[in-house]
């Protein structure tokens, strides 16, 4: 298929916004909703499966000629213990994919963790891989194909590029199977709060790596109030830099007897692991979330007696804000956009099956639907094989990459967004 068939003009104001299936249902009048128009773009094309398969982290290398993606033959379950995805990049202009290399650690809904290398963000990559029975990461240059072996999983790389937070996959894949590797072990599978996982800070000069936070530390804290965590497997998951590298957050998730309803709570740290601080209550279940600057957060979660929202704060403070009340009442992939003015999240319309790309602008209030594909099955909505939106900001703000299953034939593919109009 060629480039035009695969390009198509998107008016928010004329996606049927304000009828049965309206994103704002009867909360928020058609008068509060602005609109712009929007060209959203298929950039990749079958029959291979293509996608990055995260959020919050930048596709495009420095000059945004080339995206990096995985690219698989199968998309309809989780990758077995060795079984490999292509790692390639995309040219911008002719969607075209070039293979660079595989990964063996990776999955359908973060891939392998694909970051451009902050000290060489137009040829180096990093991601994850499985080597000599464990999961390191690789630091690549996409020209020469040099690469550098890591000790450890990246889970996240600091805007500097001087470290990266590591966590046990293996751990989160006996866990919670969607966000592990197939090939990874835990090890400490006997115990529910280890001593000496889970949060590591590595070096990525030198690879080095010491434990920032262990799982004991934050499930002794817990288990003061939530006393049905006694016995119960914790595990940590979702790392994220503050925009000056002084502090991170991550979630501790646990699944609660007696129905195994999963809890999360967020923490906040230094990146020795001290001043830990509960930003967000473990009963809350926040579950997507970005740094706005080296102290404001956004998240979503529920707050008390008004169901699920965006919610803005500080580190260290409960100020929790509600950001585009009516707009916003869902669980979405939420980022900031480069000037950190925009809000970008996705949301599911499960009566529909299909997903919608959102912008909130925290300055003006102005509420936009980019665009909604339907998702052509249900078994992409939920699940281990479920296909989120995972919106990813240009370098620019220009642009939005999202992956999503492209109706022709049903594979899933890298769409651009195009949003230099606002």
């Amino acid at each position: 298929m060629d480039i035009n068939r695969r390009t198509f003009m998107v008016n928010s104001a004329l996606m049927g916004l304000f009828g049965s299936q309206s994103l704002l249902a009867e909360k928020v009048s058609r008068e509060t909703l602005q609109s712009i128009g929007c060209k959203v773009r298929t950039l990749t094309s079958g029959p291979k499966h293509h996608f990055f398969g995260y959020y919050g982290i930048c596709p495009w290398n420095k000059s945004g000629r080339r995206l990096v993606c995985l690219e698989s033959g199968f998309q309809d379950r989780m990758p077995s213990p060795g079984e490999a995805a292509a790692i390639g990049l995309i040219d911008s202009q002719t969607g075209r994919f070039e293979k660079i290399a595989e990964t063996r650690a990776w999955n359908l809904q973060q891939g392998a963790m694909l970051h451009w290398n902050p000290l060489n963000p137009e040829r180096q990559i990093i991601y994850n891989d499985w080597k000599n029975d464990d999961i390191v990461s690789v630091i690549l240059n996409v020209e020469s194909l040099e690469k550098r072996i890591l000790p450890r999983a990246v889970s996240a790389v600091s805007h500097n590029g001087k470290w990266a937070l590591s966590l046990t996959y293996g751990r989160m894949g006996r866990l919670r199977k969607v966000v592990g590797y197939g090939a990874a072990k835990d090890p400490n599978p006997d115990n529910p709060a280890p001593d000496n996982d889970d949060v590591f800070l590595m070096d990525l000069t030198t690879g080095k790596s010491k434990l920032a936070v262990s799982i004991a530390e934050v499930y002794g804290r817990l288990l003061k109030k939530y006393p049905l965590l006694k016995g119960t497997h914790m595990w940590f998951n979702h790392t994220v830099f503050n925009k000056n590298d002084t502090r991170f957050f991550f979630l501790a998730r646990a699944n609660l007897p007696p129905k195994g309803r999963r809890h999360t709570a967020m923490f906040t740290a230094n990146l020795d692991g001290s001043d830990l601080r509960e930003a967000i209550p473990f009963d809350r279940e926040v579950s997507h979330f970005d740094w706005r600057d080296d102290k404001e957060i956004i998240a979503t979660f529920i707050i008390e007696g008004t169901g699920r929202k965006h919610v803005l704060f500080t580190d260290g403070r409960a100020d929790y804000k509600v950001i585009g009340d009516g707009f916003l009442d869902f669980d979405g992939h939420c980022s900031f956009s480069p000037d950190r003015n925009w809000i970008v999240t996705d949301r599911k319309h499960r009566s529909t099956t299909e997903q919608a790309l959102l912008l909130y602008n925290l300055q003006t209030g102005q509420k936009v639907e980019l665009c909604r594909r339907p998702m052509q099955d249900k078994k992409y909505m939920s699940g281990d094989i479920r296909c989120d939106f995972h919106p990813r900001w240009s370098r620019n703000g220009d642009q939005i990459c999202f992956d999503a299953i492209e109706p022709e034939n049903a594979t899933r593919q890298l769409h651009i967004a195009y949003v230099n109009g606002l």
